[in-house]
């Protein structure tokens, strides 16, 4: 069950989601970033600039062009969690992650990500 703030195109993206690659820390993690209420924001965030670079890849369906890269944000949240890396290094990691995805997202945001990520 994910949190049905989410928006419509998020909440398809990670309904049934394949048990080959989504089990363990990555069904979890996905979990964590899905339900809790603070990462609202964040997916509007992502979602929004996600679309606004999809102008660079014209040769790309909308749809699966945003599928990619909400699955890759999550894969990169899951490497930093993995790595164990507290909020510093979650922080700076993320930005390079972001960065090469011409994404630009507050701190608050990184903030609300990591603490979603790693809740208990």
């Amino acid at each position: 069950m994910m949190n049905k703030d989410l928006p419509i195109i998020i909440q398809k993206v990670f309904t049934n989601p394949d048990p080959i690659i989504w089990r363990g820390i990555w069904i979890v993690t996905l979990k964590l970033l899905l339900n809790n209420k603070k990462m609202v924001k964040v997916w509007v965030k992502l979602l929004s600039i996600i679309k606004s670079n999809y102008k660079f890849y014209p040769n790309l369906q909308l749809n699966q062009y945003i599928k990619w890269e909400l699955k890759a944000f999550v894969a990169q949240v899951v490497k930093l969690r993995m790595n164990n890396v507290n909020m510093n290094q979650f922080s700076d990691d993320i930005k390079v992650y972001f960065s090469r995805k011409n994404i630009i997202i507050e701190e608050q945001l990184i903030k609300e990500i990591y603490s979603s990520a790693n809740e208990n």
